[in-house]
């Protein structure tokens, strides 16, 4: 759908997070035009402002907060978010099926307040696809930044997904082919995960073959997302220079965890952002809980609720420890992942507020700091004027309660208005 470049449309909310300052301001309205913010200025001015000959639309919002859109650095769009595993939706679909649920998935997002995402793990050129929809306007949703398959040695974390690669001239090569079919940045998977054939407790890559990824990818342009499930695999991407680190878990190559105050200190001294994805641990935990007050939980089902809680606990106080000492986070849901749907990454920036950011901090970790972590920061994630107009209108103030975050009144993506989840649910 053409934009309208011919409508002034003037926000006048009761609050405004611009992203830049330190809390919630009143008084203020914002002016978009097109796909960009125009204007930011006192609300008794916009009645003035000068429309250009363009056909002025006022927007009151008086009880509601306005901020930037809410952008997820962390998701998976082929996947279910159903407790289905890498493995079983590799046998179980084929890339048409799985490029559908992305479509799926992503329209979700978007009418749920997220304007910005990263895929950061499809099949083949399923991700690929999915921009080029996108783009088309064949799909509604928000912008979504891919990785296309990660890089990884050989049956490694997530190598179903087609970016096996090992050794200095393998993995340059897979960069290269990924920045040609469109990557906006580059996944590692520079520890194991989930995958059965692969170890999480050790690091995947040589420092060689990371410090050649990250160079290919930072020559070309692009960040560098590193996947790190053990302490070993964090201070190897740190070695390397990589720009995001997700999960930053501290285990041993025992499986057993401990904090390391010496990778601790490295972390905090770094410019590298983390991303915890605390929330998707506790979306786990929240289903189990769940179903043992409905029917009692299995015996399977109560150690996985049992291992979840201390790995729960293990993350909390690792992370609590590491806000205090200075360290980056940023906002990614992992969703789509184990049990955690596509349209509540708010759970993911309630998480980082549990784990020691204040509320202003933790949405800016799920606004502005992504948007910084993928070098496109002077275009999205806070607003300001000249930048795009991806917007979010929550009912009452979320520097008061995060909850808020979830009552989302109006959704604005490029300037155009979103329907909302609310609204979609309410025409059935």
């Amino acid at each position: 759908m053409p934009l309208d470049n011919n409508t002034l449309k003037v926000i006048i909310p009761g609050k405004l997070i611009d992203g830049v300052g330190s809390s919630a301001q009143e008084g203020l309205a914002v002016a978009i035009q097109g796909n960009s913010i125009k204007w930011v200025g006192s609300a008794s001015e916009a009645a003035s402002l000068d429309n250009g000959g363009a056909t002025k639309e006022t927007l009151e919002f008086p009880g509601a907060t306005l901020l930037a859109g809410l952008f997820d650095i962390h998701t998976h769009t082929n996947m279910p978010g159903d407790g289905r595993t890498g493995e079983q939706v590799n046998l179980d679909d084929n890339d048409e099926v799985r490029l559908l649920r992305s479509a799926k998935n992503v329209t979700a997002a978007v009418a749920s307040g997220v304007t910005t995402m990263c895929d950061c793990g499809s099949w083949n050129r399923t991700g690929f696809a999915l921009k080029e929809g996108l783009a088309e306007g064949l799909v509604e949703g928000p912008r979504v930044l891919v990785s296309g398959p990660p890089l990884t040695v050989t049956g490694g974390h997530l190598y179903y997904m087609g970016g096996e690669a090992d050794g200095v001239a393998e993995v340059r090569k897979m960069v290269r082919n990924l920045v040609k079919q469109g990557a906006d940045f580059i996944k590692i998977a520079a520890s194991g995960g989930s995958t059965s054939t692969s170890d999480p407790y050790r690091a995947a890559y040589s420092l060689t073959e990371l410090t050649a990824i990250v160079d290919e990818a930072h020559n070309r342009g692009r960040s560098v997302l590193a996947h790190c499930r053990c302490t070993d695999a964090i201070n190897a991407a740190l070695d390397a220079g990589v720009d995001a680190i997700l999960h930053c878990s501290f285990y041993d190559n025992n499986g057993l965890y401990r904090f390391d105050q010496k990778t601790a200190d490295r972390l905090a001294a770094s410019e590298v952002f983390l991303n915890p994805t605390m929330g998707l641990g506790r979306a786990n935990r929240n289903r189990l809980l769940g179903l043992k007050s409905e029917r009692g939980l299995t015996a399977d089902e109560e150690e996985r609720l049992e291992r979840s809680t201390v790995s729960g606990n293990n993350s909390l106080a690792q992370f609590s420890a590491l806000v205090k000492a200075g360290v980056k986070l940023v906002g990614g849901s992992d969703c789509g992942w184990s049990y955690y749907p596509f349209g509540d990454f708010q759970g993911e920036v309630m998480s980082l507020h549990e784990a020691g950011l204040s509320r202003i901090d933790a949405i800016h970790a799920g606004t502005r700091s992504p948007a910084l972590a993928l070098g496109i920061g002077s275009s999205i994630g806070t607003v300001e004027a000249g930048k795009e107009a991806d917007l979010l209108v929550v009912n009452g103030d979320p520097t008061n309660d995060l909850e808020h975050l979830r009552d989302v009144a109006a959704v604005f993506k490029g300037g155009a208005i979103v329907a909302t989840a609310k609204e979609r649910l309410a025409l059935g």
